[in-house]
């Protein structure tokens, strides 16, 4: 009866025994093996249309070069070197019973530029003849310069204001500011001491009057001179996309000008020509936009600054190899759990945000998923999403069973290190640009500048990267020494009732000349 009473209690203990084992068993397998999360992956929504332009006007100072030969060389074919005939008898005055004839040869224009006029000098030598005819009596005759005596001269200086309008038109004033004996010797006054006349101030005069005529002309040429399409060409060739790398380009991106202070070293001028522009390097597409010529403006009042506007990106390739170094092999401590990051990776899902793919291996595998929105830390230079946290999909998930995985040590975590210095592709493409400011864009026209430093001031998620803008301190100067030349004046014939000059006419004076202009 013993051995029959102790039988059931073999059998409930040898139960109870494997219901422990099997309990044993099966907290030892939960424990043991891992927990597996699938998150689902984030919603994509379409991106953001636009981006602010950034509000930095940029002054690049245009030094435009001009050598002078090319404005004495249209002065010198606009003014004959010498005009008149000795032979040829004209009236002089109101007085039928005198007649005279000049014949007169200047030297080649001598040229400095006083501020921002072009002032010119010649020294005119010229020989004179009277004739008179008295009421009783043979015709007298005089001269002066005549032979082996020596010519008078008159010194003449001329000024040419030329000018730039609104509408990129050259208009010069020219002008005769001083015609007068070159020196107080006898020699430099023509007197016909046999008449008892002093002829010097009648020489001046017509001297003058030819001076004037042929200075109206070379103005009048000027103004029809089509300038504009010139510098129109120039203005499109600044705003063509200098290429820096594949897919890597600088743009000027003028869009007003200033006319600045003219200056001269010996035989060569210039002037400042201010460029208000956006320069900026672009990644992607080769830019295709251009802006007309604009006003051209008087006023200076824009400050000397330049800055060049970057923009640089990471593509999610690039940013995702740049985020494992920082954070791959990680481990936080969760709920008492700790949590190893086996990789990452980062996907733009439109509306300006991304999401951070986040692998974990250990005691809970599989993959969840952070979005946020990312935003430049000026002061670390780097880019963060300081609102990251759990995407909705994987919020979900963590309710139904992994609710201790929502704690605040991974996020907090991955928003102090998911982080991408703007330096990687900012440092590039500043290196880039100022390489590429240092080129010849066409015969005549060479950029030169240097960066000084870049720093980022915003930064826009894609779905296909993520896009940083920097500005940089820059220095850029145009050295331009093909501008657009003074025309050449030629003197066509002379019509038929132009031909004899009229009362008081020097000999040689274009009062019927016609005028074109060589482009």
């Amino acid at each position: 009866m013993g051995s029959a009473l102790r039988r059931p209690g073999r059998l409930i203990a040898g139960f109870a025994a494997v219901v422990l084992l099997a309990a044993g068993a099966w907290l030892w397998a939960r424990l043991a093996s891992p927990l597996v999360l699938d998150a689902p992956p984030p919603k994509v929504v379409a991106d953001l249309k636009g981006w602010a332009t950034v509000d930095a006007a940029s002054v690049i100072d245009a030094r435009v070069t001009y050598n002078l030969a090319a404005a004495v060389e249209s002065l010198e074919s606009a003014v004959p070197r010498s005009f008149g005939d000795i032979e040829k008898r004209l009236p002089a005055g109101r007085n039928d019973r005198v007649n005279l004839a000049f014949a007169l040869a200047r030297s080649p224009f001598e040229v400095r530029l006083e501020g921002q006029a072009l002032s010119l000098s010649t020294v005119v030598e010229y020989e004179g003849r009277i004739w008179y005819r008295p009421p009783i009596g043979p015709e007298l005759s005089a001269g002066c310069g005549n032979g082996a005596a020596p010519r008078p001269r008159i010194r003449a200086t001329l000024v040419s204001l030329p000018r730039l309008t609104p509408d990129w038109q050259i208009r010069t004033r020219t002008r005769v500011v001083r015609l007068e004996p070159f020196s107080k010797e006898p020699r430099d006054r023509c007197r016909l001491t046999m008449l008892r006349l002093d002829e010097t101030n009648r020489v001046i005069d017509g001297t003058r009057e030819m001076l004037d005529r042929n200075l109206l002309l070379f103005d009048r040429a000027v103004s029809r001179w089509p300038a504009r399409p010139k510098f129109a060409r120039l203005w499109r060739l600044l705003q063509r996309p200098i290429r820096l790398a594949d897919n890597v380009y600088l743009e000027i991106n003028p869009y007003a000008a200033q006319l600045g202070p003219a200056g001269a070293d010996q035989d060569t001028a210039s002037v400042l020509l201010r460029l208000i522009a956006s320069p900026q390097v672009v990644t992607g597409a080769r830019p295709d936009s251009v802006r007309p010529l604009p006003k051209l403006q008087t006023e200076n009042s824009i400050s000397h600054l330049a800055h060049v506007t970057v923009e640089a990106s990471f593509t999610y390739p690039v940013a995702s190899t740049l985020l494992r170094h920082a954070l791959v092999g990680r481990s936080i401590v969760q709920a008492g759990h700790r949590l190893k990051i086996r990789d990452v990776e980062l996907t733009g899902i439109g509306g300006g945000r991304v999401a951070l793919g986040l692998t974990l291996a250990g005691r809970v595998r599989g993959r969840l998923y952070f979005t946020g929105t990312p935003s430049l830390d000026s002061f670390r230079h780097e880019v963060s999403v300081p609102d990251l946290d759990y995407d909705v999909g994987t919020s979900q998930l963590l309710v139904r069973g992994f609710g201790w995985l929502q704690g605040v040590e991974i996020r907090d975590f991955l928003r102090e290190r998911a982080r991408l210095p703007d330096s990687t592709v900012i440092g590039r493409l500043r290196w880039l640009a100022e390489s590429g400011m240092n080129r010849t864009l066409a015969p005549g026209v060479a950029l030169h500048g240097r960066i000084h430093d870049a720093r980022g001031t915003s930064v826009r998620a894609t779905r296909r990267e993520v896009r940083v803008r920097a500005v940089a301190d820059a220095e850029f100067t145009l050295a331009i020494d093909r501008v657009p030349t003074l025309p050449r004046v030629l003197q066509k014939h002379r019509t038929k009732d132009e031909a004899a000059p009229g009362r008081g006419e020097v000999p040689g004076s274009p009062g019927g000349t016609e005028v074109s202009a060589h482009l």
